[in-house]
């Protein structure tokens, strides 16, 4: 399968010119054309006992932690297995954010993990998880080539490197027809704050509508990714890709006023090394 790579060279060269390594991905195309519409269907699936039923012959935990400055606005849910992992993100909504009170009205963010192991552990599942699994196989080899082209000079302090396929949907429960906009735009503030991620790298392998925005380093200035909506993939460097000589890429979301617009989701595979 040819994925379309780019060498250290042109990684740095793009780097160096404020440029987005951004590539058609023929498997996001052809394959995975409905990778949306299955998403949507496995969010329906995924629950506490979807979570212990795939799991069930394995460890697994569910927790719940909240921000210890404003529990009732900010805690979530996590559901963590040696199968498959998910969590669920809450926060108080737009009108009820400044009350001090247990919200009714909420935000919604949601993560399903699918890791290195999941495809070989795994003993029932469903056909929108099983496609997951899937594509974890086939986008792995993508991981594996950035991590040996530029990242290779860490390998005698990596002690293990981790995959980690995200599904993640952005979703606005508690919302009407009439106050939807207002829901997913303070769903993008809440969720979609700058960072770069605490990884090595990272492919992005898409969002159902554009909200991702990227920092260019050599402008200083934020830009909309749209291409990310269009069967493209984008590398991007995390944290430790620093003790390599790259500039992390800072992200978050901005919001799309666009009226018509429901759930987001987006797919982002973590390349992530634990050190010795």
């Amino acid at each position: 399968m040819n994925h379309n790579l780019f060498t250290y060279e042109k990684l740095d060269e793009f780097q160096q010119q404020g440029k987005w390594p951004i590539v058609d991905s023929h498997l996001l195309s052809t394959k995975y054309k409905d990778r949306w519409e299955v998403a949507e269907r496995l969010f329906k699936d995924v629950n506490k006992e979807f979570f212990i039923r795939l799991n069930e012959h394995d460890e697994f935990s569910i927790n719940q932690t909240a921000d210890p400055k404003i529990p009732h606005k900010s805690y979530s849910y996590h559901h963590s297995g040696s199968v498959f992992s998910y969590d669920n993100d809450f926060m108080a909504g737009p009108t009820q954010w400044a009350l001090d009170i247990k919200p009714t009205e909420v935000v919604e963010r949601s993560k399903v993990y699918i890791y290195d192991w999941t495809a070989d552990n795994i003993k029932e599942s469903s056909p929108e998880f099983d496609y997951f699994v899937e594509m974890h196989k086939d986008f792995k080899p993508v991981l594996d080539y950035y991590l040996n082209e530029c990242y290779s000079d860490q390998q005698d302090i990596i002690e293990k490197t981790l995959y980690k396929l995200m599904i993640i949907r952005y979703n606005n429960p508690s919302a009407t027809e009439e106050n939807i906009v207002e829901h997913r735009k303070w769903n993008t503030e809440r969720f979609g704050d700058e960072h770069f991620d605490e990884t090595l790298g990272g492919l992005h392998l898409g969002e159902n509508y554009s909200e991702f925005r990227a920092k260019n380093e050599t402008t200083n200035e934020w830009e909309i990714i749209t291409e990310l909506t269009e069967d493209k993939k984008m590398w991007m460097h995390g944290e430790h890709a620093q003790q390599s000589g790259w500039i992390p890429t800072t992200h978050g979301m901005s919001h799309n006023p666009q009226p018509d617009l429901k759930d987001r989701y987006s797919i982002i595979f973590d390349l992530q090394a634990r050190y010795k």
